[in-house]
């Protein structure tokens, strides 16, 4: 990284509203994507009463992605307000610049942070792939070729329209899998649609809102206990587990490979879509998979593995780019090797990095570029593997989120997946005789 020039003022900005003072980082470019070497700048602002504050300071951090200090600056706003900080990256990556310490006034409201991306689809791993890596998931799929699928009607969420079901699966070790199942009244022929939850708790109940539009849908948790649907009991379940495992449950076994907590969610849930490719209501083509955070790393795994999905969404995936750090830049969640140095061996069987590599099928994706739980370095490091129909929607302003940007683009790509209205790019080309 090449530091440009330091902080100079410019000409005031508007006038904003009254008020508590408000923060400001921005670029010089709604969308902040640049060549590696050329210039980004980044403005901070602080305005208060409608008028540029004169007084307090801060310290401006610039770092590769969340990883590695490049560059840092003391702000101080009696003397330039607003005030910009040029830099550029030699190497594709992504910068953020972050105010932090903030003195000598009171705390203003507003996000600190803005990020800049430099030829991110140039983005590579810092992990390379296993040899063994394909062999291991088929011997693990084959040891579960035949393992119980079980359905439990759920009667209160079943009406004339749909019919509910709580849906286990028989995994590794004695371990149970469980999520949810809800299927459209009627003989179909239905599209299918497989949703994974973000980090936390999971699905209390089934998508039903999907059912009554004609679609199968497969709510799968991650967790190896059946989730209550007590309102408010579904958390305490999800922290007395973790406080029984005395660790967050993505660290579970994060040192062995085979007992690895995601070896059976992955299997799990790839066992789970079988079993739902083989109802009689599905309509053999449209088998959807869509999620956010760990949501979307499951997304983009599932895709690459099981070759009955048809389309993925993708929204801020995490498990991405669990080498990042060698190139001194963030990893995404849940920081393996970061949290337990023993697992350096095995994160690379669990990247969704490396299972993107083997996807064929189209791919909508999101980044924001101030994420800092999945940051977007690591997201593009997974997504840059992709070999198939793909799109990535930047979220400049946004962390770790799913913005309205994302849902304008992706409810009508997912519409025309599931085969419920004219396709939208990214999609399979179709041959000439079906156009």
């Amino acid at each position: 990284m090449r530091i440009l020039h330091q902080l100079i003022a410019l000409p005031l900005f508007a006038a904003m509203a009254h008020g508590a003072p408000q923060l400001a980082v921005g670029t010089d470019r709604e969308m902040p994507v640049y060549r590696c070497g050329e210039p980004a700048s980044f403005t901070v602002s602080v305005i208060e009463d409608g008028k540029p504050l004169t007084r307090g300071r801060a310290r401006l951090v610039i770092t590769c992605d969340g990883g590695r200090t490049v560059a840092e600056q003391e702000l101080d706003f009696s003397r330039a307000n607003p005030a910009t900080f040029s830099a550029t990256l030699d190497e594709p990556g992504f910068l953020r610049a972050e105010v932090r310490e903030i003195r000598d006034m009171e705390k203003p409201r507003g996000t600190p942070r803005a990020g800049a991306a430099f030829d991110p689809e140039k983005i590579t791993m810092g992990f390379s792939c296993p040899d063994d890596f394909d062999r291991f998931w088929e011997d693990g799929r084959a040891q579960l070729a035949d393992a119980t699928v079980t359905l439990r009607k759920i009667d209160r969420l079943s009406t004339a329209e749909y019919t509910s079901y709580r849906l286990t699966v028989d995994v590794l070790h004695g371990e149970k899998l469980y999520g949810f199942l809800c299927v459209p009244a009627g003989k179909g022929p239905f599209p299918a649609l497989v949703c994974v939850p973000g980090a936390g708790p999971g699905y209390a109940a089934p998508s039903v809102n999907w059912a009554k539009r004609g679609v199968i849908v497969l709510n799968m948790n991650v967790h190896k206990y059946e989730v209550s649907d007590v309102p408010g009991e579904f958390r305490r379940q999800y922290e007395e587990h973790n406080r029984k495992l005395g660790h967050l449950y993505c660290f579970d076994h994060s040192d062995d490979r085979d007992r690895y907590h995601y070896r059976n969610v992955i299997l799990g849930i790839d066992r789970a879509i079988d079993f739902v490719s083989a109802l009689p209501e599905w309509d053999g083509t449209h088998l959807v998979i869509d999620g956010f955070s760990q949501g979307g790393a499951l997304a983009l795994i599932l895709a690459g593995f099981n070759r009955r999905i048809t389309a993925a969404g993708a929204a801020a995936p995490a498990l991405c780019d669990h080498g990042g750090y060698r190139f001194e830049r963030q990893p995404g969640w849940p920081r393996l090797v970061k949290n337990n140095p023993d697992s350096e061996s095995v994160a690379p069987y669990y990247d969704a990095g490396n299972f993107a590599a083997r996807i064929r099928v189209p791919v909508l994706a999101l980044t924001g570029f101030i994420d800092t739980t999945c940051p977007p370095g690591s997201v593009y490091a997974a997504f840059n593997r992709i070999d198939a129909p793909k799109k990535m929607v930047h979220a400049p302003r946004h962390s770790h989120t799913s913005p309205g940007l994302f849902h304008a683009v992706h409810h009508p790509w997912l519409l025309g997946q599931l085969g419920l209205a004219e396709p939208v790019e990214p999609t399979r080309p179709q041959p000439p005789d079906a156009r």
